[in-house]
């Protein structure tokens, strides 16, 4: 039972290494497929609308959140 538990779980690490360097291999190959390159697939988009805004910060253990949310001014 050992050895088929131990076989298995190896096997499934051969496999998962094979898929993420297959899956890395087309992501950087330059090809006429639907595959983009690494730096086309995070677009940003500039906020062209200049207001106040204020960053939130909550923190829990080994995770914190930033939350941009606009500021009001007070006059």
């Amino acid at each position: 039972m050992t050895t088929w538990f131990h076989t298995m779980i190896l096997a499934t690490c051969v496999i998962a290494t094979v898929a993420v360097g297959i899956a890395s291999a087309a992501v950087y190959k330059d090809m006429a497929t639907p595959a983009a390159k690494k730096s086309d697939r995070l677009t940003t988009v500039a906020d062209n609308v200049v207001r106040p805004e204020m960053t939130i910060e909550q923190r829990a253990d080994g995770v914190s959140i930033l939350t941009r949310v606009p500021a009001t001014i007070a006059n």
